[in-house]
């Protein structure tokens, strides 16, 4: 401890060494004190008061548009899709194929690597469960069915993945595999 400063040393030593009673600069308990006015200031601003919006009250506010046109999006999506393109995109062997992998990596959980239903139904008789075309089918994978186990896959892939993943499992109808007992409505062969 140098004997010619002007500060007072505190009463206390650790080690033997004591310890000057400096304050703080003028400059920084300003900042502090100015950090503290503008918290009060912004906590009145945005969340008393309700003046300001808040990222929080952006993204609840683009949720909630986003919510209101996904109806219209899911009927402009679906009415550009027929059941004479499913038939014809059927014949597309690239397609099935590409149908069948993306089946092989989502599908094989529920439907198994056959189709012959596990804990979804059997997709290889001639049964089903929600409507009799290969568009009740695109409609299903894209959008689920609601108090079952099968989800939406169209918030989950592509919509060339989920295309292809229905045309590949109405493909597979017909092909009356052993595995799950019949589900749904008898429903013909479908329209080559």
């Amino acid at each position: 401890m140098s004997e010619d400063s002007d500060a007072p040393v505190l009463d206390h030593a650790y080690d033997g060494i004591q310890e000057y009673d400096n304050p703080l600069p003028g400059w920084w308990r300003m900042l502090f004190l100015g950090t503290i006015v503008f918290a009060g200031f912004y906590g009145l601003y945005f969340h008393v008061v309700g003046w300001g919006r808040t990222p929080g009250d952006h993204y609840r506010d683009a949720l909630a548009t986003y919510d209101e046109k996904r109806e219209l999006r899911d009927r402009a999506e679906l009415a550009s899709v027929t059941e004479a393109e499913l038939a014809q995109r059927a014949r597309s062997r690239e397609i099935v194929e590409h149908g069948h992998a993306v089946f092989r990596t989502r599908c094989v959980a529920c439907h198994k690597e056959d189709g012959s239903g596990h804990i979804g139904p059997n997709l290889t008789d001639n049964f089903q469960i929600h409507g009799s075309t290969r568009l009740d089918i695109f409609k299903t994978v894209r959008g689920g069915a609601p108090g079952t186990s099968m989800i939406a896959w169209s918030e989950q892939l592509p919509a060339s993945d989920v295309f292809a993943v229905a045309i590949y499992a109405s493909t597979l109808r017909g092909k009356n595999l052993p595995g799950k007992a019949r589900e749904g409505q008898p429903v013909g062969p479908l329209e080559p």
